[in-house]
C-alpha cells in the first residue's frame, strides 16, 4: 500500500518528504508546493496519492512510450498492469489478499464496460499480469504493438495489447478516479479507510 513514515525522513512521493518526530507525530512537507500536509486529512492523503502514482509511474510511463523504441513496451504494459489491482482496493475498500484475479478483472470491466467477457479477462490476467510479475516475462498469446487499434484484442488464442493506448486508458481512469475521489463520500470513505502513511 502507501509507504509508511519512520524516523528518518523519507521521500513518501515525489517532492513530498515526511517523517515521525521524536514524539511520533507525523511531519510531512510539500517540497514542490512549499506546504506542510497532513497525512491524517483525506485531501492531503488525496494529494500525496495522486503525486506518488502520477510522478513515480504513469509520467515515466508516458515517458517512456513517447519515443519510438519498440524495447519499452514490456515495462509500460507491467505499469499498467500494477496500476489495475491497487486502485481497485482504494475504490472497493478492501484488500485483495488472496483475491487479486478478481480484483484486476473488476478494474478491467470496470474500464471497459462490456467490451470484454470475464473469461477474456482472467485469461489476460494468467497470461500478462501472472507472466510478468511470477516469471519475468508474459505468456505465448500475449502480443504487443504500439500499432495495435484498440488497448485490449482477444483474437482466437492471441491477446493484443498496445501498450501505449492502454496507458492512455488507465491515465484517464486515474484521472476520473481523483474527481471522484474529490466529491464522492462513499468514494472518498474507502479511500480513506485504506490509505494511511502513519
Amino acid at each position: 500500500m502507501s509507504k509508511k513514515l519512520r524516523r528518518d525522513p523519507i521521500y513518501i512521493a515525489p517532492e513530498i518528504i515526511g517523517w515521525l518526530d521524536e514524539d511520533n507525530n507525523p511531519i510531512v512537507f510539500d517540497e514542490k508546493n512549499n506546504q506542510q500536509l497532513n497525512p491524517s486529512n483525506i485531501d492531503d492523503k488525496i494529494i500525496i496519492y495522486e503525486r506518488q502514482v502520477k510522478d513515480w509511474f504513469l509520467s515515466p510511463a508516458s515517458n517512456l512510450v513517447k519515443y519510438r523504441n519498440k524495447n519499452k513496451g514490456f515495462i509500460v504494459l507491467m505499469i499498467c498492469l500494477s496500476y489495475l489491482e491497487g486502485v481497485e482496493q482504494y475504490r472497493q475498500g478492501i484488500q485483495s489478499h488472496g483475491n487479486s484475479r478478481n480484483f484486476f478483472v473488476a478494474a478491467l470491466e470496470r474500464m471497459y464496460p462490456g467490451l470484454h467477457s470475464e473469461y477474456n479477462l482472467r485469461e489476460f490476467y494468467s497470461q500478462a499480469r501472472c507472466g510478468l510479475f511470477h516469471s519475468g516475462m508474459v505468456q505465448g498469446k500475449i502480443i504487443i504493438n504500439n500499432l495495435f487499434p484498440n488497448s485490449l484484442e482477444f483474437d482466437g488464442l492471441d491477446i493484443r495489447v498496445s501498450p501505449k493506448k492502454l496507458l492512455e486508458d488507465v491515465e484517464n481512469d486515474f484521472n476520473e478516479y481523483l474527481t471522484e475521489l474529490r466529491a464522492t463520500q462513499d468514494i472518498r470513505e474507502k479511500f480513506d479507510k485504506m490509505y494511511s502513511n502513519i
